[in-house]
């Protein structure tokens, strides 16, 4: 199943002709990453201070299909594309209620917080992506 996350547009995430500001979509992205982890318990608190391992972006894209401006409510919807051996990729569809907005990528890889080896995904991490798998 997708997992869905609701947001408005911020005034300080506006350029000065008052549309989302070009890095500001990789926020909105991260901010539904960040539910979307909690939902499948595993927040990124709880992944900093309890476990010995971490997800870094390796990667990060972005297009730009329509302008987002100030208040303009906004759906973010997750797919996980991919579930690796250490890694995974996420889809992120941007939506308002008339129109798809933008669509972001990230690719995560998992490593050893003491050594930034990679290792391989985590039980936990592993099913939560499994059951968000489309």
């Amino acid at each position: 199943m997708p997992f869905e996350y609701k947001t408005r547009v911020r005034l300080h995430q506006t350029d000065a002709a008052g549309i989302l500001f070009y890095s500001k979509i990789f926020e909105l992205a991260f901010d539904a990453y960040t539910e979307f982890l909690h939902a499948h318990g595993v927040g990124v608190g709880y992944i900093i201070n309890t476990t010995e391992y971490r997800m870094p972006f390796v990667h990060a894209e972005a297009d730009y299909l329509a302008p987002l401006t100030v208040d303009d409510l906004v759906t973010v919807v997750i797919r996980v594309e991919k579930i690796g051996e250490t890694s995974f990729v996420l889809k992120y569809d941007l939506s308002t209620a008339s129109q798809l907005v933008g669509r972001v990528k990230t690719v995560h890889v998992t490593v050893n917080k003491e050594t930034g080896q990679k290792i391989p995904l985590p039980d936990a991490i592993r099913r939560g992506l499994q059951s968000a798998l489309h």
